[in-house]
């Protein structure tokens, strides 16, 4: 069986991670390519960005 390697984008990261956070937190979510921001309902809000390091 071979070893195969494969890439995950920082968009689909931050998608995976998105849907986590909406099934654990409620708020409402603005998607970006690599970042998420959270509007929680007491007028916090945040932004979460993934970025890769190489």
């Amino acid at each position: 069986m071979k070893n195969e390697q494969f890439n995950i984008s920082v968009q689909d990261l931050t998608e995976e991670i998105t849907l986590l956070m909406r099934e654990e937190m409620v708020a409402t979510y603005t998607e970006e390519e690599t970042a998420v921001q959270v509007h929680f309902l007491n007028g916090q809000s945040f932004r979460v960005s993934i970025e890769e390091i190489k």
